[in-house]
């Protein structure tokens, strides 16, 4: 990352702050802040933003105060993670062309091909976005370290640990990155690192953090890297290790796992619970993030996905976009036990309004004669979402495709839904553990996890646990959560075909190009094989 776009991404700190503490959600729910906000009838109280590092950071209160802005980046990372379909490009979820809408310049058909290129949208969008947390933490970090309290030593190793999240996705989606944990930088034309010593990067900063890091769930560390949060990074990071080094460390995954199931942990006892507005008591979450349809606007699920005619069903205030869409190889997966409620994550048959009146779509594909060739709706006027989707582009169906129903949809919610967001919970850590003791030989104490997982749901127990049927879980607990990309490069199915999209992939698609933009900027970043 050059000079140039260090300082583009500084421009926006000041409002992220400012935007963090307004949001009185984080405030009281997330962190402990009563002790530092100033009495009204304090004539001498002194503003936090001109305050020198010695007096900001003198008690844990303030500390917390001040760094809480770092956490700020996570509603825009998060909030167009899943506004873009974090499993796009995958056998899970797709964004078809329907006719002129969605087309976008083919950026969505290159998403699920494959085929994107090193100026995609959605991939300077999550380069940037990364970076601009880590620059942010560099430069709390830096203001901490000229204080010598306790509280200083604790904020900075939390945010270590917040820093190494970010790193984790970078070396995820785009492997050889800048390796920058300084401010301000001193090197104008950085160089990227190899995959592995990313890695190094990322174990050894959470290894260093992890003993200072809070064993706490909920309460004032809802929302924040805690020990559990940092050990399941860790464990991300270890599951991961043959594909990011080629090296497997699955006993060292292990480890980190059993640290968080020795833990406050447990399923939640539906799974709806995991994503509902407000999720603070949850035994479930680890880590994840608080959104607010008012003070922490960045989520729009809702509109990514609803038919523009689906207002009157949930009686929300905004007209969705009808994109995001399960593909049918999801809705399979899900349907094949009667009794498994999370195939209720999915919004498909004919559509009802409150009243019980049939949705109806007024512009709904009717015969063209003069183009016989064009698809027709065999439904007519009312919406009826099949799960089958008769094509990717450039005609898909308005109402094709199941829609994703995971996050509830609260009546009256605008633009902005104000749901809590899981980056990481226990039925994925449960699922973990499976994959471990399946990689080490251990195919009956796997088959525990899973069933536990499954008992959940309502779904009947496996009888026992292949690596076929454990990746085929994973979807069915963790679709739209971000998880399946990573999942198939892992078990090796990544590159293979699948619905419209006919051939295998090249083996550097596993990995996204460096931006163009970033390219640009710095002549001294190599681009990844392939780009």
């Amino acid at each position: 990352m050059s000079l140039s776009r260090l300082n583009l991404i500084l421009t926006n700190i000041i409002a992220d702050m400012k935007r963090f503490f307004k949001n009185i959600k984080w405030m009281f729910a997330g962190l402990t802040l009563l002790a530092v906000v100033p009495s009204c009838t304090d004539l001498d109280e002194e503003v936090y933003d001109q305050l020198s590092g010695d007096i900001l950071f003198q008690n844990e209160e303030n500390v917390i105060y001040a760094f809480g802005g770092a956490y700020t980046n996570l509603y825009d990372l998060i909030g167009h993670k899943y506004n873009v379909g974090s499993d796009c490009g995958t056998d899970l979820l797709v964004v078809p062309q329907r006719g002129g809408d969605w087309e976008d310049g083919g950026e969505w058909h290159r998403y699920h091909w494959l085929t994107w290129t090193p100026s995609e949208g959605y991939i300077s969008r999550s380069y940037d976005l990364n970076y601009k947390g880590i620059v942010l933490v560099n430069k709390l970090i830096a203001t901490l370290e000229l204080v010598e309290t306790d509280a200083a030593k604790v904020a900075i190793a939390e945010l270590r640990g917040l820093r190494a999240y970010y790193y984790l996705n970078l070396i995820d989606q785009f492997g050889n990155v800048v390796i920058n944990d300084k401010f301000p930088v001193t090197d104008e034309f950085p160089k990227n690192s190899p995959r592995d010593s990313v890695y190094m990067f990322i174990k050894n900063e959470l290894l260093e953090a992890m003993p200072l890091l809070a064993k706490e769930n909920g309460g004032n560390y809802y929302g924040r890297i805690t020990y559990y949060a940092g050990q399941i990074l860790l464990a991300k990071l270890y599951l991961n290790a043959q594909v990011y080094t080629g090296i497997p460390q699955w006993e060292k995954a292990e480890a980190a796992i059993d640290s968080i199931m020795a833990g406050p942990f447990a399923l939640e006892t539906n799974i709806s619970d995991n994503f509902i507005e407000d999720a603070s008591n949850s035994k479930e979450h680890i880590f994840g993030v608080p959104f607010d349809q008012i003070k922490a606007q960045a989520l729009e699920i809702h509109l990514f996905t609803l038919h523009y005619a689906m207002v009157s069903v949930f009686g929300i205030t905004e007209s969705g976009w009808n994109g995001l869409s399960a593909q049918e190889s999801l809705y399979n997966l899900l349907a094949q036990d009667a009794n498994d409620d999370r195939l209720n994550g999915l919004l498909y048959g004919p559509m009802y309004d409150k009243d019980g009146n049939p949705v109806q779509d007024a512009s709904f594909e009717k015969f063209d004669p003069l183009n016989p060739k064009k698809p027709k709706d065999p439904d007519g006027i009312n919406l009826n979402h099949t799960p089958f989707i008769n094509m990717l582009q450039p005609n898909c169906l308005r109402q094709s495709g199941a829609r994703i129903k995971k996050f509830n949809f609260v009546e009256g919610t605008g633009r902005y839904m104000g749901n809590d967001v899981p980056i990481y919970r226990y039925a994925d850590v449960l699922l973990m553990k499976a994959e471990v003791r399946l990689r080490q030989g251990d195919a009956s104490g796997a088959l525990i996890y899973v069933n536990e997982v499954r008992t959940r749901a309502g779904a009947a127990p496996f009888a026992e646990v292949t690596f076929d049927n454990l990746l085929d879980e994973r979807a069915r607990e963790l679709f739209a959560e971000g998880f399946r990309r990573s999942d198939l490069i892992r078990f090796g199915k990544y590159l293979d075909a699948r619905w419209e999209k006919p051939d295998v992939s090249p083996d550097y698609v596993t990995i996204w190009p460096i931006p163009a933009d970033e390219i640009g900027l710095n002549a001294n970043l190599v681009q990844n094989p392939g780009y």
